[in-house]
């Protein structure tokens, strides 16, 4: 899944290629949906060590951000097979699959 982000303070902008680096800016930084390129990062996160529960409030967060927005977004069939997978396989890993089944996102 490609996904591009754009700084607020205007630095270079930064495009994710896999699951695993996608899940990795969601964990440091608060995003915001821009609907023409991507997401905007907004500001960094607490320096603090994340633990499993606090990663997990992280991805219920931003799980509850993208369904609030997907009305707004025109997705194609392959981007919502590769959204699925996404919440699937971070989902599982954090106790968050039945949650995320039982809201339709996945």
């Amino acid at each position: 899944m490609w996904i591009h982000f754009r700084y607020w303070n205007g630095s270079n902008p930064y495009i994710t290629k896999t699951n695993r680096y996608f899940f990795k800016m969601i964990c440091k930084y608060y995003l915001t949906r821009d609907y023409d390129l991507g997401y905007m990062v907004e500001a960094e996160r607490e320096p603090y060590k994340k633990t499993y529960k606090a990663v997990r409030e992280i991805l219920r967060e931003f799980a509850q951000n993208w369904q609030n927005d997907f009305p707004r977004s025109s997705y194609s069939w392959h981007d919502l097979a590769d959204w699925g997978a996404f919440f699937e396989e971070y989902g599982k890993k954090y106790g968050l699959l039945r949650e995320f089944r039982e809201n339709g996102i996945i």
